[in-house]
C-alpha cells in the first residue's frame, strides 16, 4: 500500500533488471561450510537462474547458491574470505552483527572502496561472540540483497560451554519476500531505488529462497529455530502449524534472562 498523499511521488529512474545471458548457471540450495580457525572461504557474487512461482528469473547468488553458504564456526575462530565480484555492479560484503576490525565491515566509501565488477577483496572475519549472524552487500541493497545476496553465520560456543540448552536439531531460516509481476521480476530503478520511503514489499514469500517450507518432527522433539529477516521492508508475524508449542529464548540483543 502507498501512504496517503504519496501515490504520485514516484522517483524518476529508468527501469532495470539483471541481464539475461545463456551462460547463467542454475542456482542450487545453500551448502553448509564448516569453518575452522584459519580457514579461507572463497565467495563469488554472481548471476544465477531460478524458477519461482512459475516464472523464470535471473537473480544473484553467492557461490551460485540460495541463500549463500551457511557458515558454521566456533567462537574464537578467524576466517579469511576471498570475495570475487562476478556481478555487473560494484559490491561489498557486510558481516551483520559480527564484531570485527572496521576496515573489514563492508561499508562502501567508509570502511572500504567498492569492489568493482571483476574485482576482488579479502576480508578477515574474527568471531568473538557466539550467536546467529548474516552477511549481505552494502551497495544497492534494494537490488543485490533482494535478488539473493545474503547468507547466515552460526557461531557456537565450544562443546564444554554451550551458550543455549541442548536441542534435538537446529534450523537456520532466512525470511524474504520478492516482488513479481506477470512476466517475472518487477523492475528496479537503474540509477536509484524506486521504493525508498517504505521499501519494496514483495508478493511472494520465501524461506531460505523457496516459496514453501515444512519440517517433519517426532512428538516431543525440540527444534531450535534461528530466524533472519532479510526483507528490505517487511516485518513478520510468525506462527507454526499443528499447534506446536513455542518459546523465545533470544533476540537481536542476545539471550533473554527468562524464556518467554
Amino acid at each position: 500500500m502507498t501512504m496517503p498523499g504519496m501515490r504520485h511521488l514516484v522517483p524518476s529512474a529508468e527501469p532495470w533488471l539483471p541481464p539475461g545471458r545463456a551462460d547463467v548457471p542454475l542456482a542450487v540450495p545453500r551448502h553448509v561450510v564448516e569453518i575452522r580457525d584459519g580457514d579461507t572461504l572463497r565467495l563469488t557474487a554472481g548471476l544465477v537462474k531460478r524458477t519461482i512461482a512459475g516464472r523464470s528469473l535471473v537473480m544473484y547468488g553467492f557461490n551460485g547458491q540460495y541463500p549463500g553458504p551457511l557458515i558454521r564456526a566456533t567462537r574464537g575462530a578467524t576466517m579469511v574470505v576471498e570475495l570475487t565480484n562476478a556481478l555487473d555492479q560494484p559490491t561489498t560484503v557486510h558481516w551483520h552483527g559480527v564484531r570485527l576490525d572496521n576496515h573489514f565491515d563492508g561499508v562502501p566509501d567508509v570502511t572500504q572502496a567498492v569492489v568493482p565488477p571483476g574485482g576482488r577483496f579479502q576480508y578477515r572475519v574474527h568471531f568473538r561472540d557466539a550467536g546467529i549472524y548474516w552477511y549481505h552487500p552494502h551497495v544497492r541493497e534494494d537490488i543485490q540483497q533482494d535478488l539473493g545476496l545474503y547468507g547466515n553465520i552460526l557461531v557456537a560456543e565450544s562443546a564444554r560451554a554451550p551458550w543455549l540448552p541442548k536441542v534435538d536439531r537446529e534450523e537456520v531460516l532466512a525470511l524474504d519476500d520478492l516482488l513479481l509481476d506477470d512476466t517475472g521480476l518487477a523492475p528496479y530503478g537503474a540509477a536509484s531505488p524506486t521504493n525508498a520511503l517504505m521499501g519494496r514489499w514483495g508478493n511472494v514469500f520465501l524461506v531460505n529462497g523457496e516459496p514453501r517450507y515444512s519440517l517433519a518432527v517426532r512428538r516431543g522433539e525440540v527444534v531450535r529455530y534461528y530466524f533472519t529477516n532479510v526483507s528490505n521492508a517487511r516485518v513478520y508475524n510468525l506462527s507454526f502449524g499443528a499447534g506446536a508449542r513455542m518459546k523465545i529464548v533470544a533476540s537481536d540483543a542476545g539471550k533473554f534472562e527468562h524464556e518467554t
